[in-house]
């Protein structure tokens, strides 16, 4: 069945492309593969892994608490490997079809949740401390949850701080430092990050 299950997903992730010349297509099927296949020997570590998760190029892992993935999630690491770890105690979790891009860093001393179909761009960071008191730099201050909903956008370069919850939705555009919650269907930008527009509910397409 999970084979069954991964065939079903190469065939609709590369239905669009069937007008591609041949050698593209070869090279896209054989990253695919690849990705595929070597997605087991590079999350050994992981509590669970869906079915169907790729990993382009060898991410970086460090899973001393709980770490698990949905179905079809992607880690592309083709530049600089990405970065997920989780102290003792600490948990992460990423839903189905998520995609994180290289460089990017996710380190749960508490717990990160990440929901479904959200798109993470390269170098971002989200962390649930900021692992230094600012008067006794050797003790890390408490964990606050992450929550990440579903569709979420993070943008390159942008940083979710602790404690904050990004709504289902919501972009968080490039460089953006998020330090309070964001709603759900809303763009934020900037330092801190602020609202800049409100996205309409009824024109959003979800890919379920």
């Amino acid at each position: 069945m999970r084979f069954l299950d991964s065939v079903e997903r190469a065939r609709k992730r590369f239905a669009p492309d069937g007008n591609l010349p041949f050698r593209v297509l070869v090279a896209k099927g054989s990253e695919y593969l690849l990705s595929t296949v070597l997605a087991p020997l590079w999350l050994t570590s992981v509590d669970r892994v869906g079915v169907g998760v790729r990993t382009i190029g060898k991410p970086r892992i460090e899973n001393f608490g709980h770490m698990e993935f949905g179905n079809a999630v992607i880690l592309r690491s083709v530049h600089l490997p990405l970065e997920l770890a989780t102290g003792i105690g600490g948990r992460l979790t990423i839903g189905d079809e998520t995609f994180v891009n290289y460089g990017s860093s996710i380190g749960a001393a508490g717990e990160i949740r990440i929901g479904k179909r959200v798109n993470i761009g390269p170098f971002v960071m989200i962390v649930d401390t900021t692992f230094h008191d600012p008067y006794d730099r050797t003790r890390v201050p408490p964990p606050k949850t992450v929550t990440i909903g579903d569709d979420v956008f993070l943008g390159a370069k942008c940083s979710v701080m602790p404690g904050v919850t990004i709504g289902e939705a919501a972009i968080v555009a490039t460089g953006a430092v998020v330090t309070r919650d964001v709603e759900p269907f809303t763009v934020v930008a900037g330092v801190p990050a602020k609202v800049v527009q409100a996205l309409d509910r009824d024109k959003f397409i979800r890919r379920r």
